[in-house]
């Protein structure tokens, strides 16, 4: 594994002032102009789908500051790991679940990670819905016929259901309503399409929709913590751009828009560099 080098780099110079000139007050008119165009300034991003609307306005943020254009993948976790993990090669990976940053961690270099963002799990009916949903064992009823939840055997928000509802002794009772998805925006849109009465998705998603709303809050206690770590892929350290997008999105503006649609940011904690692996609070294998 290369080594990061020690020198600041011109993007990274340009990307503490512009950090600086926000922090003061002032606009950051040197940015876009001095920057390189080409292939360095592309980043790369393969993020959970559950991050899409959050990261598309930090994506813009960011370009409009540095010039530098941010394209990205979303996707199960599960998905874009496995994808990773057979080739593919992005600069930034941002999955829902450390289980699949530690997969990645396994099968690629990674030269930075660190746990960015915290999300919670929340029932969600239609809008419309006459359902009286007050605990998750209300699931039970005969007027749920069918469950929609990201596909327990791989996506985060999945597992993570089907923890919880382990926890609480109903998964056995219950899983033969489940209607796997292949992430959990596609578990949100069985409920707003019709296809299923409930949905477990995470709350940051529940609030994106004017089609359905939030029923049941599950206890965060019934899960381990809802984790996506960031982590910055070691064959994009040439990149300047990618650093410079992996240093911003957990900056200060990055906080205050992922806080705006629900997240919670987490405190800086380790940022793990020449560790493939990383260390993380939970290490279970995908």
């Amino acid at each position: 594994m290369k080594a990061c080098r020690s020198a600041v780099s011109p993007l990274t110079f340009i990307f503490m002032a512009a950090l600086v000139g926000c922090e003061n007050g002032s606009p950051d008119k040197t940015a876009s102009a001095d920057r390189r165009r080409g292939d360095q300034d592309v980043v790369t991003v393969f993020a959970a789908a559950s991050a899409t609307n959050a990261l598309d306005e930090v994506k813009a943020a960011f370009a409009a500051k540095f010039g530098a254009r941010v394209q990205s993948s979303y996707a199960a976790s599960s998905t874009l790991a496995e994808q990773i993990a057979s080739g593919a090669e992005p600069d930034i990976f941002l999955p829902a679940h450390v289980s699949w940053a530690n997969y990645v961690g396994s099968k690629a270099s990674v030269a930075r990670r660190r746990n960015l963002l915290g999300n919670r799990l929340v029932v969600v009916v239609a809008s419309d819905s006459r359902l009286e949903l007050a605990a998750p064992e209300d699931l039970l009823s005969v007027d749920v016929e069918y469950l929609a939840l990201g596909d327990p055997d791989a996506v985060p928000a999945g597992k993570y259901a089907r923890e919880a509802l382990t926890a609480l002794g109903l998964w056995e009772r219950i899983k033969s309503k489940v209607v796997p998805a292949k992430d959990v925006r596609d578990a949100l849109t069985y409920v707003e399409t019709g296809a299923a009465e409930a949905a477990i998705v995470y709350a940051t998603d529940a609030s994106i929709s004017k089609k359905v709303r939030v029923a049941i809050e599950i206890p965060p206690e019934l899960t381990e913590p809802v984790v996506y770590p960031v982590l910055l892929l070691n064959r994009s350290r040439e990149n300047e751009a990618a650093a410079a997008f992996y240093e911003y999105i957990a900056s200060p503006e990055a906080a205050m828009i992922f806080k705006k649609f629900g997240f919670a940011v987490l405190p800086e904690g380790e940022d793990t560099a020449k560790r493939p692996g990383g260390k993380a609070s939970h290490s279970r294998e995908p």
